[in-house]
């Protein structure tokens, strides 16, 4: 999934001046939790991009949710995203924090689908193959998808490799129909 530029500037801002106050890894947390608290409450995430609902009320209704338990950093960039009515950026946000995170570290975190669960040893295969191609330590997560038919697809940032019987079908079915008979 490409990142959203405006939600990778407020990332980047955000990414900066926490690296600048020594505070990554706590922000990186309490975002991760605001955003498993949105993909998992959809009412929450319907609240935050009503425009009806004053950015303050939000960020009070926030404050209650995780108990203040959160940076005045965090706080404070959360009151600025949404004072400029970028609440429904906040989950790209989140994820092109993330990625400025696993930048900075070096890490490439890799996504393995496949139409059943694969192999241990070979999963090990696919994360050294991707490590020493990329030069970056790669975290692996996997993903079973039985419409793939068979083969491998693999996420790394926002490039997809596609190995999958699904997709050679599909250029196939592609070319079948560009050729001509007589």
């Amino acid at each position: 999934m490409a990142l959203d530029p405006i939600a990778s500037r407020y990332a980047q801002a955000l990414f900066e001046t926490a690296k600048a106050q020594g505070q990554v890894d706590p922000t990186h947390e309490q975002l991760a939790l605001l955003g498993r608290l949105m993909s998992q409450e959809p009412e929450l995430q319907a609240f935050l991009i009503n425009p009806d609902v004053e950015p303050q009320q939000k960020l009070e209704v926030l404050d209650r949710a995780l108990q203040g338990s959160w940076s005045e950093l965090v706080r404070s960039f959360l009151l600025l995203v949404l004072s400029f009515g970028r609440s429904e950026s906040l989950l790209a946000i989140i994820e092109a924090f993330q990625a400025a995170v696993d930048e900075d570290a070096g890490r490439l975190r890799v996504v393995v689908r496949s139409a059943s669960g694969l192999p241990h040893a070979l999963l090990e295969r696919i994360k050294k193959d991707v490590e020493r191609r990329e030069r970056k330590t790669v975290e692996l997560a996997t993903e079973v998808d039985p419409s793939l038919i068979g083969g491998v697809q693999l996420r790394l940032d926002h490039r997809v490799i596609d190995g999958s019987v699904r997709r050679q079908l599909d250029d196939l079915r592609q070319q079948l129909k560009t050729v001509k008979v007589h």
